[in-house]
């Protein structure tokens, strides 16, 4: 009897032993566990998961759902171009000035600039200068790089992508990254 009594004891110090060696390594990579910067070791990225949050964490969940959001108000914005703007003569393509794409558009949001440069970024939207500015650019047009129903087809292509990665990552139980 004491020899298993001995066996159960030893095997519930090396469990303890086990996890706090875990938390240990734990605290080693955790950025608020020291009081000292210097006392902190130097965490090491590969290149592609250098400035992205951990895998199945809750801040690759905000950024899937901001990504998400991005592109709905990107698809906003060429919607409204689309309805709001002219043909123009050399392209067939939607174009609308900025100063009444300003105006349409305040009263959806007043993240227009954001959403313009975003938008040109992913090859959605076109016009001159690198910014535009209310009152001096007002006459600047603002054009569709592809007819609307294709830009649809790919944002709505990129939104679905997204919310499948973001589905997926729900169902996977979330687990501490191991650097």
């Amino acid at each position: 009897m004491a020899a298993n009594q001995d066996s159960s004891v030893s095997s519930r110090i090396t469990l303890f032993n086990q996890q706090a060696e875990e938390h240990q390594n734990w605290m080693m990579i955790n950025p608020f566990a020291h009081y000292n910067v210097s006392e902190m070791p130097k965490r090491t990225f590969p290149q592609e998961e250098y400035g992205k949050a951990p895998a199945g964490s809750l801040s690759e969940r905000r950024s899937l759902e901001a990504n998400v959001r991005a592109l709905e108000e990107i698809l906003q914005l060429c919607d409204m171009i689309e309805k709001s703007g002219q043909d123009d003569p050399e392209s067939g393509l939607k174009t609308l000035a900025f100063g009444p794409l300003f105006s349409l558009y305040n009263d959806i949001s007043d993240k227009l600039l954001a959403t313009l440069l975003c938008a040109r970024k992913h090859g959605f939207v076109g016009f001159s200068g690198e910014t535009l500015f209310q009152g001096r650019d007002e006459a600047v047009p603002v054009h569709l790089l592809r007819p609307f129903e294709k830009l649809k087809t790919e944002i709505l292509a990129k939104v679905a992508d997204l919310r499948c990665v973001f589905t997926e990552k729900l169902e996977e139980p979330a687990a501490l990254r191991q650097d």
